[in-house]
């Protein structure tokens, strides 16, 4: 898929994957405030309907979930992938668990900037790597195949 690049404001230059990987709290900002108009209004619709179920990169995805940990005050401090039948988390800090990975949920209660860095953080580790840079073409390339993403979010 070729996509659109934004041509105004603090991203102008790059395209939707790029900017809901680096800074996805903008692109749900700017979706909430109707920012996008004619075919990038219909890429954000889909990067957003992709970005809210993401499929577990493991063997089985089936028998793992998602883990979100949050902090004493509620913000957001990262997420791991653990056995769908273990227990959850304990000890000073909250946790909710999906079978999928949801780039939205970091913001389920409030705006939570360092909450969504965290969240980032997590995702580059657990879907590139810790020493990959998220290059437009990777982060392109993750968004435009189908495979990974839970079958509503694909089309």
């Amino acid at each position: 898929m070729r996509w659109v690049t934004l041509n105004f404001g603090k991203h102008a230059g790059k395209t939707l994957p790029q900017i809901i990987l680096s800074d996805a709290d903008w692109v749900f900002w700017a979706l909430n405030k109707g920012v996008f108009k004619g075919r990038l209004a219909s890429e954000a619709a889909k990067v957003q309907q992709r970005a809210r179920a993401i499929k577990i990169p493991k063997r089985h995805p089936k028998r793992w979930q998602v883990e979100y940990s949050y902090d004493d005050t509620g913000g957001f401090s990262g997420f791991r992938f653990v056995k769908a039948d273990s227990p959850s988390h304990s000890g000073s800090v909250s946790t909710r668990r999906l079978p999928y990975l949801n780039l939205l949920w970091v913001r389920r209660k409030a705006y939570d900037k360092r909450g969504c860095r965290n969240f980032l953080r997590d995702f580059r580790h657990c879907y590139f790597g810790d020493n990959t840079r998220l290059t437009k073409r990777r982060c392109e390339e993750f968004f435009s195949n189908k495979d990974n993403f839970l079958k509503a979010a694909s089309s």
